[in-house]
């Protein structure tokens, strides 16, 4: 009996997590639109920065990939998609480590599909 309340336990979680994270999507797209990100990038082709999905592709197999794009998304970064820089986010309070984090993993999670 003890199990079986376990195992439902986690069937709610899971339940519960994935509207929490169809609503984090969500808040993400809002958040990148807010911030302009989209002034430079788009989800699924190049702009003046890769594409989102693109991105998502280069780092599918880093396990420090949310990581790097954080650290990329708050102090900016040059070199890797090119000889256009990426502006910092963190200065002036644009977005903080949490608000970062969230696009990245975001952004992560949009690798297309096989």
């Amino acid at each position: 009996m003890r199990l079986l309340g376990l195992a439902a336990a986690v069937l709610i979680c899971a339940a519960t997590g994935a509207t929490a994270q169809a609503a984090s999507a969500a808040d993400m797209h809002k958040l990148a639109q807010s911030e302009g990100c989209f002034s430079c990038h788009a989800i699924d082709h190049k702009k003046v920065g890769p594409a989102y999905t693109a991105v998502a592709q280069r780092y599918a197999h880093n396990p420090n990939a949310a990581a790097i794009l954080q650290d990329a998304i708050l102090n900016g970064h040059q070199g890797t998609w090119g000889v256009i820089p990426m502006p910092a986010y963190a200065p002036d309070g644009y977005l903080n480590s949490h608000q970062a984090l969230g696009l990245a993993q975001w952004i992560l999670s949009l690798k297309p599909k096989s």
